[in-house]
This record gives C-alpha cells, sequence and structure tokens, in this order.
C-alpha cells in the first residue's frame, strides 16, 4: 500500500485486536520497572542520530522532580532540541489534519476514537500527572517553554498504540526507521529533557496506587504515584 488515507472501516478480525493492543500499551504506560539505562541510551542516541545531530551527554535522575531540579540548573546553558518532532509521524501519507493531537477526538472516526480510546481511559495518567507537574512548577523556576517542550513519555502511549495497531495489523505504509526509533524512546524512556548536546530522562515510578475506578489515587497513606528517590504524589 503506497498511500494511507483516513481509516473507516475495519474487517471483524482486526477490531478483535485493538483491545490487545490497548493493554499491550497500558502495560508499558503502567510499567514500575526501572528504567534499562543501556537501552534507553541506544534509543535517544538513535534520535539525535536520526537528525544528524551530535550525541549528546545523557544523565538519568531517579524522578521527574530530579531531573527538572538538573534542568533548572543548567537549562540556560544550552539551545532547544526537540527528538520527536518529525519522529512522531511514521505513517506516509497519511492526512497531516488527522494525525496525533493536531484534532480533537471528537473530530476524529468512530474508528480511530476507538484504537485511540486508550487516551480516554486512562484517567490515572492524565489528571494525575497533570497535578505532578503543576507542583513541580511552583516549586522549580523553570521557564514555560522548556516544560512545554520536555517528552513526557507517558502522555504519548496512546499515539504509539495507535501507530502500532495501524503498522501491525492495518499494514499501512509508514516510515520504519522514523516508527523503531520512536517506539524504542518511548517503550524505554521515563520523562525526557532533549537539550543540544545534552539529555535529561528521568525513570519510572517505582509504585503506583489506584482507586475502585481504576485511577490513580492515594489509597491507605500509600501515594498515588512514588519514585525512588522518595519524591511522591
Amino acid at each position: 500500500m503506497s498511500e494511507n488515507s483516513i481509516i473507516t472501516e475495519l474487517t471483524p478480525e482486526q477490531q478483535a485486536l485493538i483491545p490487545v493492543y490497548r493493554e499491550k500499551w497500558r502495560k508499558i504506560a503502567l510499567s514500575t520497572e526501572r528504567v534499562d539505562e543501556e537501552k534507553a541510551t541506544e534509543a535517544i542516541k538513535a534520535g539525535y542520530n536520526f537528525f544528524d545531530s551530535e550525541v549528546p551527554d545523557i544523565e538519568f535522575f531517579d524522578s521527574p522532580k530530579a531531573a527538572l531540579k538538573e534542568l533548572s540548573d543548567i537549562y540556560y546553558e544550552y539551545k532547544d532540541f526537540s527528538i520527536l518532532d518529525d519522529l512522531r509521524h511514521p505513517l506516509i501519507n497519511y492526512p497531516y489534519e488527522r494525525s496525533h493531537n493536531t484534532c480533537t477526538m471528537e473530530e476524529r472516526t468512530v474508528i480511530e476514537q476507538e484504537i485511540l480510546k486508550i487516551v480516554l481511559e486512562q484517567n490515572y495518567n492524565i489528571h494525575t500527572q497533570l497535578e505532578l507537574e503543576q507542583d513541580l512548577d511552583e516549586e522549580l523556576l523553570i521557564p514555560e517553554e522548556h516544560m512545554l517542550g520536555g517528552i513526557q513519555t507517558d502522555f504519548l502511549i496512546a499515539e504509539c498504540c495507535f501507530y502500532d495497531f495501524c503498522i501491525s495489523v492495518l499494514n499501512l505504509s509508514h516510515n520504519q526507521k522514523k516508527w523503531e526509533i520512536f517506539k524504542n524512546i518511548i517503550e524505554n524512556c521515563g520523562w525526557i529533557f532533549d537539550l543540544d548536546s545534552y539529555c535529561i530522562i528521568s525513570n519510572r515510578p517505582t509504585s503506583l496506587s489506584f482507586d475502585q475506578e481504576n485511577n490513580l489515587h492515594e489509597s491507605n497513606g500509600k501515594p498515588a504515584i512514588e519514585y525512588a528517590d522518595g519524591f511522591k504524589v
């Protein structure tokens, strides 16, 4: 298939695979395993190499707060750099106005909404992480453009789920190199703050707590999210 168009219909077999891919990426989003620094480093290097950019110095921190503390100390020393600008569009000739966050869920087709439903169901991600980001903003003096420029990999799980399904099940044409780099970054890294010649990576949380509706929530004195360095929400 040389051209991709808006998805309008799935076979029963394809429809049956949607929850399989959603569960696959949900598990990645909820992982509390420590980041494999070797795999994360290789993923980041591949991203910078894709843009013919110098491989950056890469440092790992135990939590987003620790990563942002480092960023607040050094942000003025480096130029901005975005590792995912182009990598986030691996499908070939798929209408740009329908790619990732360029249109709302309401504007998408029913099929697209079903595949991307993971982003609607995972309130644990959206609400709690926004609260986390607000807490961090109040304590650290970081320009807004740097906060917005960071890669909150858990926010990109829905995109990866969508692209994985489109590529693996629907066989849509895609740039394989872009897809592999994008997928590896999201699978192997926590939050990322990518600068020119320097890259900061936060580790994953060590524990997650959920309420009865399966949303991240403090329970019995246990925080909703906790990191290895003691930072918690």
